[in-house]
């Protein structure tokens, strides 16, 4: 099973119940983060995923950051995706992760 990471946006149950029809496990966060440390939580959240999508327009410029700096540590491609909706979320899932 392929694990996505989604950071932003508030519909984790929608991304959830879409992606494992698809077979993938979701790690997700809301994005909002006002302490210090988030680039050592989003090491240890992103250490084992395909991709990560962030949400522009539900997260902090700081959370974007943290998340770019954890990405690159790893090697992990980072999608920066503009709209909330669970489709056009699913549908850049499908976009950037092959499905073998």
């Amino acid at each position: 099973m392929k694990r996505v990471a989604i950071i932003g946006g508030d519909n984790k149950k929608g991304y959830e119940d879409k992606l494992k029809t698809l077979n993938f496990e979701l790690k997700y966060h809301d994005g909002r983060m006002k302490r210090k440390g988030t680039k050592n939580y989003f090491t240890n959240l992103l250490k084992d995923v395909e991709c990560v999508i962030v949400i522009l327009s539900a997260v902090s410029h700081g959370t974007m950051y943290a998340v770019k700096g954890a990405a690159e540590k790893f090697g992990i491609k980072v999608i920066y995706h503009r709209s909330k909706g669970i489709s056009s979320v699913i549908n850049a899932v499908h976009e950037n992760v092959a499905f073998y």
